[in-house]
């Protein structure tokens, strides 16, 4: 048997695997309101958190074996709607489910759906030191780009959006590198207002604290003119 063959036949294996876990998902979720016997339950039962043989998990598997038309938004949804863990990594490239919908071509609705879920970390990065705002911005992904600067802006992850991956480039780097302009300047302005806010928050800081010594300085002296002290 070719190696090709052998390839085939495991991703053929894993596609099954799969499918199985995401049917036995579908038929607990649609009859969790009704009796059933025992058997069935069990049947049905899911690890929402199970791992393949790479350690990938349910919804990073999704992502790459079932295709748009087969209802991959779908099942993408039902994961994340059940608590599945967005930041699981996989084994090889240490890559999340959102860092692979991020390189793929056609999984920008979904990677839109993991991005709004809860607990997703943007700072995670893979083997290359690489984070999903980085692949967003390397290829392009205008959408899934402004979508996590924006996020990032409101949870003031300036570290995020500045960290740099293992050949010492930020995601803004990499959009300029592969001309990704629009991305390139989502980010910078995202960066900007950040800086601008932060830079705000610290003259306001050095205000009150200037305020606070006027008043201190101002009781001590009349303390000294008193000859309270």
């Amino acid at each position: 048997m070719s190696k090709n063959q052998q390839r085939s036949d495991a991703a053929d294996d894993v596609h099954q695997w799969l499918l199985h876990r995401l049917h036995a998902l579908q038929a607990k979720v649609l009859t969790s309101n009704l009796q059933l016997p025992n058997g069935y339950k069990q049947q049905s039962e899911v690890d929402i958190d199970e791992l393949s043989k790479d350690d990938e998990s349910l919804l990073t598997l999704t992502l790459k074996h079932v295709a748009k038309e087969n209802n991959r938004y779908e099942y993408v949804k039902l994961l994340i709607a059940n608590d599945i863990n967005v930041n699981v990594q996989d084994k090889r490239e240490k890559r999340t489910a959102l860092m692979h919908a991020c390189i793929q071509d056609d999984c920008e609705n979904e990677a839109v759906l993991i991005i709004n879920s809860k607990n997703c970390n943007l700072m995670l990065q893979d083997r290359l030191g690489n984070t999903a705002l980085m692949y967003a911005a390397l290829k392009g992904r205008e959408m899934l780009t402004d979508e996590m600067a924006m996020l990032l802006s409101k949870s003031w992850g300036l570290s995020a959006i500045q960290l740099k991956n293992c050949m010492g480039n930020t995601a803004e780097d990499l959009a300029i590198r592969n001309k990704h302009f629009r991305c390139a300047r989502m980010l910078q302005a995202q960066r900007l207002h950040m800086l601008a806010c932060l830079n705000k928050q610290m003259i306001l800081a050095g205000q009150i604290g200037s305020r606070q010594w006027h008043a201190f300085t101002s009781v001590l002296k009349c303390l000294e003119k008193f000859d309270i002290l």
